[in-house]
């Protein structure tokens, strides 16, 4: 009773509540612009113009080179579409199920989260979802690159792109002892 009385006082101390709660947010938000990363920036990568202000999209090219490769699930198709250009492993695509499941953990226990001395941010998966956000911002940089001849002629370092959305997520995990050494 003595080891978890102790364990129960460390988690319920203020500073740890705090890391808790910010790595958690840190977590949400990694999956939130996992999820815009991949599902929002496909579609738009389908994106012809504008007609009278509103975005226009080939959407038949969409839904035969995207939702056809999963039609009851959105994400998965655009995640083997994104596999299918090599934006990203299939490794990375098997740990998002168990970034979902944590995500949906966090989310929907968080008070359990907090109190809880044998439960913690899982930080190898917030590491996984930071590196897929990175492999992603790449990606989608290096198609702009492709295709604005401002970059032609330029030599680029493509593992030095850092995206908007990693930048943040990078920022969120120095605020927990995360750092370039760890991601």
């Amino acid at each position: 009773m003595d080891e978890f009385k102790k364990k129960l006082e460390a988690k319920l101390a203020p500073e740890s509540v705090g890391l808790t709660l910010v790595r958690a947010g840190c977590f949400l938000s990694a999956y939130e612009l996992i999820k815009t990363e991949i599902v929002d920036n496909v579609h738009e990568f389908y994106l012809t113009g504008m007609d009278q202000g509103q975005l226009q999209y080939d959407e038949g090219r969409y839904q035969v080179e995207v939702r056809q490769l999963d039609p009851k699930n959105i994400f998965r198709a655009s995640c083997t579409w994104l596999v299918h250009h090599d934006a990203l492993t299939t490794e990375q695509v098997a740990v998002f199920e168990d970034i979902r499941q944590h995500r949906n953990q966090i989310a929907h226990e968080l008070p359990y989260l907090l109190i809880n001395p044998d439960m913690d941010v899982r930080i190898d998966l917030l590491l996984a979802a930071i590196e897929c956000v990175r492999a992603l911002g790449i990606f989608w940089a290096s198609i702009e690159i492709a295709t604005d001849p401002i970059w032609a002629e330029r030599d680029i370092d493509y593992d030095g792109i850092k995206s908007g959305p990693y930048l943040l997520l990078e920022y969120l995990a120095s605020l927990v002892g995360i750092n370039d050494n760890n991601m």
